[in-house]
């Protein structure tokens, strides 16, 4: 399946609320969730982890105590999470006071490592904790998510399996046959997918109706799928973007991060970038940007001038060089 007709079948998934699945012979439909089935959901993760406690399976923040006991998880640990956490948040704030593509790469990628020390950090606190009462908890009320979603018929009526015990009377690899279905279908659905749609070519025509979200799903907001919200949502969020920044570079429109970060940067930050020579009298940051910042920033490249030293015109100049020398200089006009 090619690039374009994938995004078109996620976008008709989306707007329809399913997803149709084949499982050995049989055709069936997983039903997309939404915050009301959501409710339903929790309220059987509290059944499950009422019944967990009641059998003396000990809660996550037991397990981590007994951990910290025998040194084998630290309070330095726990800290750690949350001071890269920290300085996530502390990353995403500065990106928006920046204006240069190759500042912001650097400020994204550094937040990649980060979310990457989170991560091995959570899996290692994971296999040490073990089975807990939350644990069994999300085990089983994700089992629930499987029953709450397959369906027979296309309308949504009639569900796979009606009952609990129905899915409990299943062998072992048919659990896991509707499992893997499950969950490489909402795979498809992921945040980013959803973003990547909103950026293709054949959907750009609904821009302009994504402010009237029930004319645009025939349904209230309420009853909408996570899904739909998702694609409401960033449809607005691209709009926006789109319409206030007139010289948005061509690389990064299919881009959801790259546009997202550009769309993020502060109105203060595009001033201070574009007032650069007038403010800097020498430049020499602007001098080390790249071709991709110049177009980032909305400002022409420099041409073959820009490599003259800036001492020496100034020494021509009687010590300064004021903007509009600058200007010659390098050959930057404003667009």
């Amino acid at each position: 399946m090619d690039k374009s007709s994938e995004y078109r079948r996620i976008f008709r998934d989306v707007v329809r609320g399913r997803t149709d699945v084949t499982i050995g012979d049989s055709k069936y439909y997983i039903k997309h969730l939404s915050s009301l089935d959501q409710v339903d959901i929790d309220d059987i993760r509290n059944q499950y982890y009422k019944e967990a406690l009641s059998r003396g399976v000990p809660t996550e923040a037991d397990r981590l105590k007994d951990l910290q006991d025998q040194g084998m998880w630290t309070e330095k640990d726990q800290l750690e999470i949350s001071r890269q956490n920290m300085f996530i948040e502390q990353l995403q704030k500065n990106k928006t006071q920046l204006v240069l593509k190759s500042q912001i790469d650097k400020q994204n990628k550094s937040i990649q490592e980060a979310r990457k020390k989170i991560q091995l950090l959570e899996i290692r606190k994971k296999e040490l904790v073990g089975i807990n009462a939350e644990s069994y908890a999300d085990k089983r009320s994700n089992d629930y998510y499987i029953i709450k979603s397959f369906y027979k018929d296309e309308l949504l009526e009639n569900r796979l399996f009606p009952e609990e015990e129905e899915f409990n009377e299943l062998y072992i690899d048919e659990v896991s046959e509707f499992v893997k279905s499950y969950n490489d279908t909402f795979l498809i659905f992921n945040e980013l997918k959803i973003q990547e749609t909103i950026l293709q070519d054949f959907y750009y025509i609904y821009f302009p109706f994504s402010d009237d979200t029930v004319g645009f799903f025939g349904r209230p907001v309420v009853e909408l799928t996570y899904n739909q919200l998702k694609l409401i949502v960033y449809t607005k969020i691209f709009k926006n973007i789109f319409e206030n920044n007139k010289h948005i570079p061509e690389g990064i429109k299919k881009d959801p991060q790259a546009l997202l970060d550009y769309g993020s940067i502060s109105d203060e930050a595009k001033t201070k970038i574009k007032d650069k020579f007038g403010e800097d009298k020498h430049a020499s940051t602007l001098f080390n940007a790249t071709e991709e910042d110049f177009e980032y920033a909305g400002l022409q490249k420099p041409s073959e001038k820009a490599g003259v030293s800036l001492q020496e015109a100034a020494k021509k100049k009687g010590g300064t060089l004021n903007m509009e020398d600058l200007m010659e200089l390098s050959g930057i006009r404003k667009k």
